[in-house]
């Protein structure tokens, strides 16, 4: 019988943020993670929630350091723009059509 002597790795993490999505059993979490001997790294995880095992990652996306400022510019990265979120249910939305030129009561 061998006995292995690798330490186990302890992964140290930083939360930014949380999003919640339409369904409220998941959501996307934003954390710096930082492992031993190396540099943090942002990474983007897709978690859902089970009442047996509680929030648990379905995926999980890692951002090095080099590319954080191309994936700020691609999201505007400038703090000023407001993300416009399309209402959580949409009734029936009555068509509107535009008819350019025309003049009301003179067809055919």
């Amino acid at each position: 019988m061998s006995i292995s002597n690798r330490a186990a790795v302890v992964r140290q993490e930083t939360i930014v943020n949380v999003f919640p999505s339409s369904d409220e059993n998941r959501r996307l979490v934003i954390a710096v993670e930082q492992l031993p001997d190396s540099a943090s790294r942002l990474v983007l995880r897709q978690e859902t929630f089970s009442n047996d095992v509680g929030w648990f990652v379905q995926s999980q996306v890692a951002i090095e350091p080099e590319q954080v400022p191309g994936l700020k510019m691609s999201l505007g990265g400038t703090g000023t723009q407001k993300i416009q979120h399309p209402p959580r249910e949409l009734g029936r939305v009555p068509a509107i059509l535009r008819f350019d030129g025309a003049v009301p009561g003179t067809a055919g």
